[in-house]
């Protein structure tokens, strides 16, 4: 189950550390596509505009009445713009708008309303020439146009043309766009039959994006997301030989241990055997407790073992003096750790001693100077009693 949770976890990160794309590899080089497949309402753009339009076989023909004095309708016709553009991936959208305008046929500079429908195929040239980038500023994409119905007064037709979207975002949902196209047509709309018209604008507006507005990888993620599940699959391994270390060692010690209580408890038959039931001379001797790797408490085999030989002593009835020296292993923990620990060890048997009706005056610890007593590791990790 841990393992499982591991690799989720890496899971999720990797995906989190591709949130934000950029267009470069680790290597500083532009990448481009293959990008997942956003659901159908993402990355949808709606927008109006403002347009100043013509009519015109030549491009951005002026109108006489730019140059009279008048009105601002009189001086500046204009028209509208509303549409509504998905992006199929970075580099190509489809565009559905509507546009209305007020056209002028340059002989007779007369005007006319001209409402079309229009359907674009946009081309993102920032994204297929230099890689997607999220949060880029300022992108241009020529298009396309279709606009299978156009109308001016009661006369219906059809036209095609071309023209250059382009926006700068404010933000990751808004953005100011501009758009120069034409539209090409027959000259029935304006009255005009067997002549073809180009119908241009200018439009300048505001649009607001929909949905998840970026874009990621397929490889990309794939990739992060392998390197992901390898890379927990290693740390989890490191992990499980390590505990599995640890528990070597602490079954390595608890055995160590074991074996001197036995051979202590073996030493003390050995002695009633040969002094009979006189062992007054058997605590002369320093009497050693043994703690295990880390702790300060004794095991209750250690603490009947020291409150034994203390017992021992004290019913000689004499007055009895002892000495604690508190002991680790140098072999694990830091400096401080085994400092602090060997105190601990020495408190811990310094309770011991008071409580069996030791006077506190009797007892001394002795700092620990930092050395091993003895070649085994585990015979260091103990409290050493010595009787003045």
């Amino acid at each position: 189950m841990k393992k499982f949770f591991a690799i989720a976890a890496a899971i999720l990160i990797s995906v989190a550390s591709f949130a934000q794309e950029t267009n470069r590899d680790e290597n500083g080089n532009l990448k481009f596509g293959g990008y997942e497949t956003n659901g159908f309402w993402d990355n949808w753009v709606v927008g109006l505009g403002w347009n100043l339009p013509t009519t015109t076989t030549t491009p951005l023909y002026i109108p006489k009445t730019l140059g009279q004095i008048g009105n601002f309708t009189e001086m500046f016709p204009g028209g509208v713009e509303l549409f509504a553009l998905k992006w199929i991936d970075p580099c190509y959208g489809v565009r559905f708008g509507w546009t209305g305008m007020q056209t002028v046929a340059p002989e007779e500079d007369v005007k006319k309303n001209l409402n079309y429908a229009h359907v674009d195929i946009l081309w993102n040239i920032c994204n297929a020439w230099w890689g997607y980038k999220e949060g880029r500023k300022f992108e241009v994409s020529p298009y396309f146009s279709l606009a299978p119905f156009m109308r001016a007064g009661k006369t219906l037709g059809a036209g095609a043309g071309a023209g250059i979207f382009a926006d700068f975002a404010l933000g990751t949902e808004w953005a100011l766009f501009a758009d120069l196209g034409g539209i090409l047509s027959d000259g029935n709309l304006l009255g005009h039959a067997g002549d073809t018209y180009n119908y241009w604008k200018l439009e300048l507006g505001i649009a607001k994006s929909f949905g998840k507005t970026n874009w990621t990888r397929t490889a990309t993620t794939a990739a992060a997301a392998a390197a992901a599940i390898a890379a927990a699959k290693a740390a989890q391994d490191a992990a499980e030989a390590k505990v599995a270390g640890a528990q070597k060692t602490a079954d390595e010690a608890q055995a160590a241990a074991k074996n001197a209580q036995d051979e202590a408890k073996q030493l003390v038959d050995e002695a009633k055997k040969a002094a009979g039931s006189n062992i007054d001379g058997l605590f002369d001797e320093p009497v050693v407790v043994y703690f295990q790797i880390g702790q300060s408490t004794l095991s209750k085999a250690e603490k009947a073992h020291a409150e034994y030989a203390i017992k021992n002593i004290i019913a000689r009835g004499e007055n009895v003096k002892f000495t604690l020296n508190g002991s680790a292993d140098t072999g694990t923990g830091s400096k401080a750790r085994n400092k602090q620990l060997s105190k601990q060890r020495a408190q811990t048997v310094y309770n011991l001693v008071d409580e069996l009706g030791v006077s506190r005056e009797n007892i001394t610890v002795v700092e620990w100077d930092g050395t091993e007593r003895f070649a085994t590791p585990e015979l260091n990790r103990a409290v050493i009693i010595e009787k003045q």
